[in-house]
């Protein structure tokens, strides 16, 4: 008797569970923070050349369009490699370019979930420098914004047939060094490339060099 009676009732208790859950799930979409996309490009400022104790430097500041992808990427167990090659080359008239200088340079950017730090390594004479910050930005401020590459020697390019002009090559990446954590028991395809590999080049001069002067070298875009 009970069941007969409530019968016609039940689909109004049915549509509304519906809409209650409806409505939760509404509710917890939108309290829930947005996923950060991740860096789409790399970007480079504006590069200088400075005489610094006679080898000539170049400065880079180097970021990603995107520093709230990154920081995911990087919470989410990524360790992610920025590597840069500087190459000099001598202009020529006549003759292809001939090989001034370069250098090379690497430095890792990881989480530490332990201390919640975010960690810049980078390679130096005595081993490897450390640089530890919980604010991301502020870490790659003190860090990849503040790169100096030593490329060449003055004298040597004074010695070595001295030219008006040089130009520098540079090819920048920033990769995965091992498969991410959540790629690990995929057999998905992926890129170690987070973004797509940059190059640049600009030339620079080195004004009143065959005379001696000890003044900064002036770079320019091709």
């Amino acid at each position: 008797m009970t069941d007969t009676l409530c019968a016609p009732l039940r689909p109004l208790f049915h549509r509304r569970g519906l809409y209650a859950l409806f409505g939760l799930l509404l509710c917890l979409f939108r309290a829930a923070p947005a996923a950060a996309l991740p860096p789409q490009e790399l970007i480079l400022d504006p590069p200088a050349v400075q005489l610094e104790k006679g080898m000539l430097t170049v400065k880079l500041a180097v970021a990603v369009d995107n520093e709230e992808g990154l920081l995911a990427l990087l919470k989410d167990g990524a360790v992610l490699e920025l590597a840069v090659k500087a190459d000099v080359e001598r202009e020529r008239s006549f003759w292809s370019n001939a090989t001034a200088g370069g250098a090379e340079f690497s430095s890792i950017v990881r989480h530490d979930p332990l201390s919640r730090d975010f960690v810049v390594t980078t390679p130096t004479v005595e081993g490897h420098k450390e640089i530890r910050d919980r604010n991301l930005a502020r870490l790659l401020q003190a860090s990849w914004h503040r790169l100096s590459l030593p490329v060449a020697r003055l004298a040597d390019l004074l010695r070595d047939e001295p030219a008006e002009a040089y130009l520098i090559l540079l090819s920048i990446s920033l990769r995965h060094t091992e498969v991410p954590p959540w790629l690990e028991k995929s057999s998905v395809l992926w890129s170690s490339d987070v973004v797509p590999p940059l190059g640049r080049s600009f030339v620079f001069t080195l004004p009143q060099a065959r005379a001696g002067a000890r003044q900064r070298p002036e770079a320019q875009e091709p």
